[in-house]
């Protein structure tokens, strides 16, 4: 009897706080909105189990949206480039340099202080400077991101280029066309 009492109140408080962070059904314009700014509409802040109203839903220094975009786009790269190190696809060619089961959650902490590409820098160091987490050279002048005194600038002098996603990011806000990508569906 104890444990369907414990049941019926789990459900109770799980029903409404479900229904808290829910969209709303009788506002069709809900899913579209962005209530934290973080870049993420309330559909996706749904889908990825964000918190609607924190930008930053797990707190880590990284914002909802910047993680959802990077979580859905990945640098790639020709099967020859020394960036490529893992097959996304299973065609047998490499073609990302993050591993296709690493997960940017914007409900998860710890993954903002992992590795995600190989240029040595966690997540939070990435956005800090603004380079690419899933592409260790981010403005393609063949220098590691850890290593380019200014990585966000190809730098003519640097070492070999290796073909990679030249300035992915740059210049992108991420966020914003990982939203309007969704809101495509709506």
């Amino acid at each position: 009897m104890r444990k369907l009492v414990v049941l019926l109140v789990a459900c109770l408080v799980g029903g409404s706080f479900g229904t808290v962070l829910a969209l709303n059904p009788s506002d069709p314009g809900d899913a579209l909105r962005d209530e934290d700014g973080d870049g993420l509409n309330n559909l996706m802040e749904f889908i990825y189990g964000a918190d609607p109203y924190n930008p930053d839903t797990d707190g880590a220094g990284c914002p909802d949206g910047w993680e959802a975009y990077y979580n859905e786009n990945r640098a790639h790269f020709p099967s020859d480039s020394e960036w490529a190190v893992f097959d996304s696809d299973d065609d047998g060619a490499y073609d990302v340099n993050v591993d296709p089961n690493f997960k940017f959650d914007p409900a998860e902490p710890a993954d903002e202080t992992e590795l995600a590409d190989t240029d040595m820098w966690d997540q939070l160091k990435e956005y800090a400077v603004g380079t690419d987490p899933t592409n260790p050279d981010t403005d393609g002048d063949g220098d590691r991101d850890d290593l380019d005194p200014e990585p966000l600038i190809p730098t003519a002098t640097s070492g070999h280029h290796t073909g990679g996603n030249s300035g992915q990011c740059q210049g992108v806000d991420g966020a914003a066309l990982l939203a309007a990508h969704w809101d495509s569906y709506l």
